[in-house]
């Protein structure tokens, strides 16, 4: 069995997205670049919860796997080939169906406002893609414009998406999106939701560019 530690790795990472509520039944799916060609991902119709390494299926980056006999990918690989066209630098990418991420775009509330400074040194700002139906090349489309600028997105009425140069950074911030959504439910039970000061984001962003921060994921001041 081809790269063994990575198929541990996804499937430990799979078993946390379940244990936390974030991939139930068969939802979500995620993938790891293995070089220019190649990428490694979960097959379709699985518990990502109890995956076994051997099922991970190796695609080309036209989605394609390499052995004919394996297991079809998920339908939302159209997703992921998108990111990987639009995004060189990424190596890895995480859906996830968080529960109060997704509640945020059904009742129409923005993560964008620069609230939580985490988020702002991290992630910048976190955008929500415009519906599209799921495993379409509509959705990858509509990805696309989003993901090249930013590391984390909400998919509206559908789940988020996250990347990273390795899974357990995308996994890390799949995390810290359903953490801010958390914090927007509850502030908006309690209150208004209050932004930082204009000079508290600035100082914000100023490290944030300071560490190479991309401007064109900077939340608005």
């Amino acid at each position: 069995m081809e790269y063994p530690e990575l198929r541990q790795q996804m499937v430990a990472v799979g078993q946390l997205l379940y244990q936390r509520g974030w991939v139930p039944a068969y939802d979500g799916n995620f993938s790891v670049a293995l070089d220019e060609t190649w990428l490694l991902t979960t097959p379709a119709g699985r518990c990502k919860g109890l995956l076994d390494p051997a099922e991970l299926i190796v695609v080309d980056r036209d989605g394609a796997p390499r052995d004919p006999t394996a297991a079809p990918p998920s339908t939302e690989l159209l997703m992921h080939l998108a990111v990987y066209r639009t995004r060189p630098d990424v190596l890895a990418c995480v859906h996830a169906h968080p529960p109060l991420a997704i509640a945020c775009t059904v009742a129409g509330v923005s993560l964008e406002p620069a609230v939580l400074p985490e988020i702002i040194l991290t992630l910048g700002k976190i955008p929500t893609v415009p519906y599209a139906m799921t495993g379409t090349p509509a959705l990858g489309a509509a990805i696309e414009p989003f993901i090249a600028h930013h590391d984390a997105v909400l998919l509206d009425h559908h789940g988020t998406l996250t990347v990273g140069k390795t899974l357990l950074e995308a996994f890390h911030r799949t995390e810290q999106i359903e953490q801010a959504a958390n914090i927007f439910f509850n502030a908006h039970q309690l209150g208004a939701i209050r932004r930082l000061g204009r000079q508290d984001i600035a100082d914000l962003l100023a490290v944030r560019r300071s560490r190479g921060g991309d401007q064109a994921a900077e939340p608005a001041r």
